[in-house]
């Protein structure tokens, strides 16, 4: 009885403990302690009435260069109906202290044009992706509508329009993502 009371309670505590992450249809966390290029520091009342883009990526990653021209595209397409692409840096393979300075230099390699921040120590990807286990991938992508609530989320890899041979899944995504995108601009402000 003892062992079985004692299994019970440490099974329950471990999962009562474990921090779960924001859902679609939930409000995403607020950010803190981030460096921000090309942008002050921004809080979610800070883009209200506006369709919100996130986007995690990382120097190096595949996923993350196909998917740049995609962010890029929509930041230029949909910016003057609502749209506020976000990207978040987060350096691999482990959380690391960053040089803006290098980061900057990612950001303008990637031609990216709007508002990039720095979650060097990954709070962000942990509190919005990663608290619930591990993922198959950190480069993720939530899509947050005028009303402030989660509408989409990509759960990794990339997305992009070319056609290339094994890549019919990201085009798939992409006109997926897109479609996302579309509806919630389509949305009243209320």
């Amino acid at each position: 009885m003892k062992f079985s009371l004692y299994f019970y309670f440490v099974t329950f505590s471990i999962f009562a403990c474990k921090q779960s992450v924001p859902k679609v249809g939930e409000a995403p966390p607020e950010f803190s302690k981030m460096t921000w290029l090309q942008s002050q520091d921004l809080q979610w009342k800070d883009l209200k009435n506006n369709v919100v883009l996130l986007r995690w990526w990382t120097d190096g990653c595949i996923f993350c260069v196909q998917s740049a021209d995609a962010l890029n595209g929509w930041h230029r397409q949909y910016r003057d109906s609502g749209l506020v692409v976000i990207g978040l840096y987060h350096p691999k393979p482990e959380p690391r202290q960053c040089d803006p300075e290098e980061i900057r230099e990612y950001v303008a390699e990637k031609h990216f044009q709007f508002p990039v921040a720095i979650d060097q120590d990954w709070t962000h990807l942990k509190k919005y992706w990663l608290n619930n286990g591990p993922r198959e991938f950190t480069s993720v992508s939530f899509l947050i509508g005028r009303n402030g609530k989660i509408r989409y989320i990509h759960p990794g890899g990339e997305y992009h329009k070319e056609l290339d041979s094994g890549h019919e899944k990201c085009v798939s995504d992409y006109y997926e993502f897109e479609g996302h995108i579309l509806s919630a601009l389509r949305e009243s402000f209320d």
